[in-house]
C-alpha cells in the first residue's frame, strides 16, 4: 500500500516537470500556455501538498490496519494499568480503615499523620454508595446502611447520613469539644474523657452504658480537625495505647468496641446553617443479625440529631 501511494506521489512530480519547462514557439500564445501552465502548476502543487498530508494519515491508520492486536494491546495495557492503580489505591485504603495503630500520647507528629491519612480515607469513602441501603429520606435528614462480616461473624455496620443544623461550623466545632455537655445530653454515656489535646487534635475515651441488646462498649480514639474555610472534616479513630487506664474506671466489664472509621462532612451552606455529612464504621463485636440492628441503629442516630437540634434551637 504504501509503495503505490509512493509510485502516485513521483507521477505527480513528473507532471509538475512537463508543465513547468514546457516551451511555445508563438509569443502570443506562449503567454497564454506560460499562464495556463502557472495556474495547473499552482494546482498541482496544492493537490499534491493534500495529497502528502493524506498520506502521512493513511500511514499511520494503515500501521493500525496492519497491526490491529498491538495497538489494541497497547490500548488494553495502559487501561489495565490504571485499573490496577485504582485497585491498589482502594486496597491501601481499605487496610488503613481495617487496621488499628498502636501510638503513645507523646507521639504528636505520628498521631497527627494518622489523622491525615483517616481524612483522605473518608474522603474516598464518602460518596460510594454500593451496597447502601436507603432506610429513611427526608428533606433534612437521609440515613444508609450497610453490613459487612469479619472472619470471626461479627458484624460491622457502615452508616451514612445526612442533616442539617441552624448553626455556624465554629459553633459546632465548640459544641462537639464539649465532652461534657455531650454526656449530659445522652443518657447512654457512661463516661467521656479527654486524655490528650491540640488545636486539631483530641485523644478520648468514650464509654456506654448497657444499650438494649448491647452490653457497656468502650472506645479509646484519636480525633482529627481538617478546616478549610467553609468547609470542615472531623474524623475519628480507634487506637490502641499500652497500659491505657481511663479516668473513672467501671464497675461492670467492659468490651473494647473499635472505631475503624468515623467522620464527619460540614458545609456552611447559609449565614446560620450547616450540612453534615456522616460516615461512620464501627465494629461494636456484636454477632447479631442485621435486620436486628439496622432499624435500632437509624432511630438511635435520629435522636441524636434531635439532642442537637434541640440544643441549637431548630
Amino acid at each position: 500500500m504504501l509503495r503505490i501511494c509512493q509510485c502516485i506521489r513521483q507521477l505527480f512530480i513528473r507532471c509538475l516537470n512537463i508543465f513547468k519547462y514546457t516551451r511555445v514557439e508563438n509569443a502570443e500564445k506562449g503567454y497564454q500556455m506560460e499562464s495556463v501552465s502557472r495556474d495547473i502548476e499552482s494546482n498541482m502543487n496544492a493537490e499534491l501538498s493534500k495529497y502528502e498530508q493524506n498520506l502521512y494519515l493513511g500511514a499511520h491508520e494503515d500501521s493500525f490496519i496492519q497491526n490491529p492486536e498491538t495497538k489494541i494491546e497497547e490500548f488494553e495495557n495502559k487501561a489495565n494499568f490504571q485499573d490496577c492503580e485504582q485497585i491498589n489505591e482502594e486496597e491501601t485504603i481499605r487496610q488503613f480503615i481495617d487496621d488499628i495503630p498502636h501510638i503513645s500520647f507523646s507521639q504528636t507528629e505520628f498521631i497527627k499523620e494518622i489523622g491525615e491519612r483517616a481524612v483522605m480515607a473518608f474522603t474516598s469513602v464518602i460518596d460510594k454508595m454500593e451496597g447502601f441501603e436507603l432506610l429513611e429520606e427526608e428533606q433534612d435528614f437521609n440515613f444508609w446502611i450497610k453490613y459487612i462480616e469479619t472472619p470471626e461473624k461479627f458484624q460491622i455496620g457502615i452508616m451514612k447520613y445526612t442533616y442539617t443544623l441552624n448553626t455556624s461550623i465554629d459553633s459546632y466545632i465548640e459544641f462537639m469539644r464539649d465532652l461534657q455537655l455531650q454526656k449530659q445530653m445522652d443518657n447512654s454515656i457512661d463516661a467521656f474523657e479527654m486524655h490528650y489535646e491540640d488545636i486539631n487534635l483530641q485523644i478520648n475515651y468514650l464509654r456506654y452504658k448497657k444499650i438494649m441488646f448491647m452490653d457497656p462498649r468502650d472506645f479509646l480514639y484519636i480525633k482529627y480537625t481538617d478546616r478549610k474555610g467553609d468547609d470542615c472534616i472531623e474524623i475519628s479513630k480507634s487506637v490502641n495505647v499500652d497500659h491505657f487506664q481511663p479516668q473513672e474506671l467501671s464497675t461492670k466489664q467492659c468490651t473494647r468496641a473499635l472505631l475503624l472509621l468515623s467522620g464527619n462532612q460540614i458545609k456552611q451552606i447559609e449565614e446560620n446553617k450547616i450540612m453534615i455529612t456522616t460516615y461512620s464504621e464501627c465494629n461494636m463485636k456484636l454477632k447479631l443479625k442485621p435486620v436486628m440492628t439496622k432499624q435500632a441503629s437509624k432511630n438511635e442516630i435520629k435522636k441524636m440529631v434531635k439532642r442537637y437540634r434541640d440544643h441549637f434551637h431548630q
